[in-house]
């Protein structure tokens, strides 16, 4: 039976470019056509996370909006954990109300809902990094969504480095992790990559023990404390370095460096 190799997107299977080099694509076939299983595990929601892994191969699991949203190769759902719109409107009047330059996002299955003010800039920038378009909404359509997977706040890093400490005194519910040093995650608590990918193992009746996983930032931390051999990128955080195996960078084949020589 194969094994399992989970993949961060961001930071971790894509370079500074926003591409997947072929060096890196080669390794990953290689590992798929010896019958393992690559499975990405993101904050993207399913159609961002295509928009790249489709460039290896045509259909695969996975983990989106860190864990939130897990789906089989066929695109069925295996898991899905939301917070009630109210709930999500709730954050999202707290960060307009602070009015600090701090933009909210909400997901809600393949949709991306943004509030459009004056930094419109930072939505554009995603938008161009994941090659998908944002809808302008406001807090009364937020209330009227059936469910959300996912709010994302979009600020410099000093700013959401103390709208998370905020956030997690008042909503000590939610799982609030740093996916990069200018976006912070908002999903329901017993929401993670780590249960994501217990979920996919589960699915294929592998134990995790044996699997593979890569990232590079907070919000991967519990996929890799899951897996028997996690591995963290070179340019993580030098904390998160000194807890895991760590290969090259993401601009210099991290994730080849160590699938070229698994045996």
């Amino acid at each position: 039976m194969g094994i399992l190799i989970f993949s961060d997107i961001d930071g971790t299977l894509i370079n500074s470019k926003q591409e997947v080099t072929l060096k890196t694509k080669l390794a990953i076939r290689n590992q798929l056509i010896k019958g393992n299983v690559f499975v990405p595990v993101s904050a993207r929601m399913p159609k961002a996370i295509m928009s790249v892994v489709g460039e290896i191969t045509r259909s695969c699991p996975m983990v989106a909006y860190n864990g939130a949203l897990v789906l089989d190769k066929k695109g069925h759902i295996l898991d899905s954990h939301f917070m009630s719109s109210s709930k999500a409107a709730s954050i999202c009047t707290y960060i307009e109300r602070q009015n600090n330059g701090v933009v909210w996002n909400v997901y809600s299955g393949d949709n991306w809902y943004y509030f459009p003010g004056n930094n419109n800039d930072l939505v554009e920038n995603e938008e161009k990094i994941v090659k998908f378009r944002a809808q302008p909404s406001s807090i009364t359509e937020i209330k009227r969504l059936e469910n959300v997977h996912k709010i994302l706040l979009m600020g410099t890093p000093s700013l959401l480095d103390d709208t998370q400490k905020e956030l997690r005194k008042l909503y000590p519910e939610f799982y609030i992790v740093k996916s990069a040093a200018n976006l912070l995650e908002v999903v329901v608590k017993r929401v993670s990559k780590g249960q994501g990918a217990k979920v996919i193992a589960q699915s294929f009746g592998i134990e995790l023990k044996r699997c593979w996983a890569f990232g590079d930032n907070y919000n991967d931390e519990k996929m890799l404390q899951s897996v028997g051999h996690p591995v963290i990128m070179g340019n993580a955080p030098q904390d998160l370095k000194k807890k895991f195996k760590t290969t090259l960078d993401n601009n210099h084949d991290g994730i080849a460096a160590i699938l070229d020589n698994l045996n």
